[in-house]
């Protein structure tokens, strides 16, 4: 039997059709921004639909000069949370629609922490499937404080996963850019009860760049949305006039204490983000319990 290495082999499974393009994507983010483990997730699929896509923006921005560099963006979003969980060192982090995030794995090395990747059954089951192709992903996948959960994120029962944990935080990246405003406040409402129960600080975070901030798509951007729907059966980013400090108060009327919004320019130095000199655009929210302290 040939022996397996951490670098993925030729047999690595087939992607399936059902795997956002959105999730792809990002996983091929981070194995070219070189964070931690990422390579655990990259495949053939990943590697392509990040090339396309890289190669559709670039065309864009020609049209578009203002356009931010996306892939520096989910790096630099991604790092803020990395660096914001670090900072609070807490004893327990549910990420809600995980996705190929190589979060989970990296944080659960610390075996003080209790780490909970909930989302759908066949993305969990796609994710395993590709630790399962090296001893590093192997092992990672034995770790009895990393916990997979297969459910919808609008089902899953939180108290399950964070009753006997006080200091706390609730991770979901990339999620809320695809929620209606309803659904939103719906979804901020569950968390934000379960945030109000930690007996210690417990913080949830999340991006969401308002969509009067962002650049108008034009109508090159409106046929890359079209391919995207394509590849996510109809999915599309949600759509509303409210502006930054319109989405802190719902955030607030949801039950949350404390709310800030944070951009990369604001921690560029306190986190040391990766390339500091690009600009990109992000926003992520910070919301916590009177006992926090983003």
């Amino acid at each position: 039997m040939t022996a397996q290495t951490d670098t993925p082999q030729s047999n690595e499974p087939k992607e399936s059709g059902d795997l956002s393009v959105t999730a792809l994507y990002t996983a091929q983010t981070w194995r070219w921004g070189q964070l931690p483990n990422a390579g655990l997730f990259e495949s053939k699929e990943s590697r392509a639909v990040f090339g396309v896509t890289n190669i559709a923006l670039a065309v864009m921005k020609i049209f578009s000069w203002k356009l931010k560099s996306l892939r520096h963006s989910l790096v630099h979003r991604h790092v803020m949370i990395d660096s914001l969980i670090d900072e609070v060192r807490p004893d327990v982090v549910i990420e809600l629609a995980a996705g190929l995030s190589r979060r989970g794995v990296t944080v659960s090395s610390d075996e003080r922490i209790e780490y909970w990747e909930i989302d759908l059954p066949h993305v969990i089951a796609k994710k395993k499937m590709l630790l399962e192709r090296t001893h590093t992903g192997q092992a990672m996948l034995q770790r009895p404080n990393h916990h997979w959960i297969a459910e919808d994120v609008r089902d899953v029962q939180l108290q399950t996963m964070s009753r006997s944990h006080n200091k706390r935080v609730y991770v979901a990246e990339g999620l809320c850019m695809y929620l209606q405003p309803s659904e939103q406040r719906t979804f901020w409402s569950r968390i934000a009860d379960d945030v109000r129960s930690a007996m210690g600080p417990a913080l949830f975070v999340f991006d969401l760049v308002p969509w009067c901030e962002q650049p108008k798509p034009g109508w090159l951007g409106r046929a890359l949305e079209w391919l995207m729907k394509r590849f996510t059966k109809g999915q599309s980013f949600a759509r509303d006039e409210r502006t930054r400090e319109a989405i802190c108060a719902d955030l607030k009327a949801s039950g949350f204490q404390s709310v800030q919004a944070l951009e990369p320019r604001d921690v560029t130095h306190r986190w040391r983000l990766p390339y500091p000199k690009k600009k990109t655009q992000q926003v992520v929210f910070v919301c916590g319990n009177e006992a926090a302290e983003p």
